[in-house]
């Protein structure tokens, strides 16, 4: 059986097609803020996530950063170069947590492409929910309280890894640090830490230890 999952990019796709795909790159896992790819680079794999969560950052002069994307299971990034000429990576890549991930060559990639239409289609779904989902962070950014923001990073945590637990809880085991929450949200650690306390005040979200957060789904 492929260690590949027929979720995301892959969904509907048979073991054997899996294996098949497989066999045209490598599995690796890594450490948790382990770095993939440097912004500039010359544009060489692609990655898909079998298991774990990572992000896709700009970083200024002064080490601040944006977090521009999140990839969880499922999810296969960059997207650069499969819908353009550009041959760079746009941003830096790093790991969040601890990940195993599929890493094709780009050359092995577009030849995917040509042989699963599918893929296609699943790009353009993809460019069609990333440019939604920027428009929906500026206009929270704009109009919607810090607090509404990171409610909704969780329940969009909880979506690809979430495990339903007793209560009506779902746990997200590979939750991301304050300090990634806060380049996400656009907001200081700070105020994640302030927010997160009033979550757990209200019983709308409890910690289960490092890197792990329940959330009421109904109460959120």
């Amino acid at each position: 059986m492929s260690v590949l999952k027929a979720i995301g990019w892959f969904q509907d796709f048979t073991d054997e097609q899996l294996k098949e795909i497989e066999s045209a790159g490598q599995i690796k896992k890594y450490a948790a803020k382990e770095l993939l790819f440097v912004q500039g680079e010359p544009l060489t794999e692609y990655f898909y996530v079998v298991e774990g969560l990572v992000h896709a950052y700009h970083q200024n002069k002064d080490g601040k950063r944006w977090i521009a994307s999140l990839f969880a299971s499922g999810d296969l990034f960059p997207h650069t170069g499969l819908a353009d000429d550009e041959t760079h990576y746009p941003a830096n890549g790093r790991t969040i947590t601890a990940c195993s991930l599929f890493m094709i060559r780009s050359v092995n990639m577009y030849e995917l492409m040509r042989r699963y239409p599918v893929l296609e289609r699943r790009l353009t779904e993809f460019l069609a929910k990333k440019s939604q989902e920027l428009m929906n962070r500026y206009a929270d950014s704009v109009l919607e309280p810090a607090l509404d923001q990171l409610v909704s990073l969780l329940k969009r945590l909880a979506k690809p890894s979430g495990i339903p637990a007793a209560g009506g809880w779902v746990l997200i085991p590979n939750v991301m640090t304050e300090q990634d929450m806060a380049g996400y949200l656009g907001v200081t650690p700070e105020t994640v830490s302030r927010l997160l306390n009033r979550l757990y005040r209200e019983k709308r979200a409890k910690s289960a230890g490092r890197g792990k957060i329940y959330i009421d789904l109904d109460q959120c």
